[in-house]
């Protein structure tokens, strides 16, 4: 019904982007709080950037299985 969407939708979707996007946000929040991060945790002092270092954890978690399955297929290919 709508091909760029689709098309977007696809992109969105690709495993590698996933692993790109987390882990962009996950270096970028321990750029942000890495100095502090323990400290930060224990007295309760968490902020936003203390979040979008767990949602970039996520994406990066939720990444790996696919990427290492992409790349079994390319190393080793079934061999009929």
């Amino acid at each position: 019904m709508f091909p760029l969407l689709k098309k977007v939708e696809t992109w969105v979707r690709n495993q590698w982007v996933d692993a790109t996007v987390g882990f962009i946000l996950l270096f970028t929040a321990l750029n942000d709080s890495g100095d502090t991060l323990v400290d930060d945790v224990m007295t309760g002092n968490v902020g936003t950037s203390h979040g979008v270092l767990v949602l970039g954890l996520a994406h990066v978690v939720r990444s790996i299985p696919p990427v290492i399955k992409s790349i079994g297929i390319i190393f080793y290919p079934e061999k009929t």
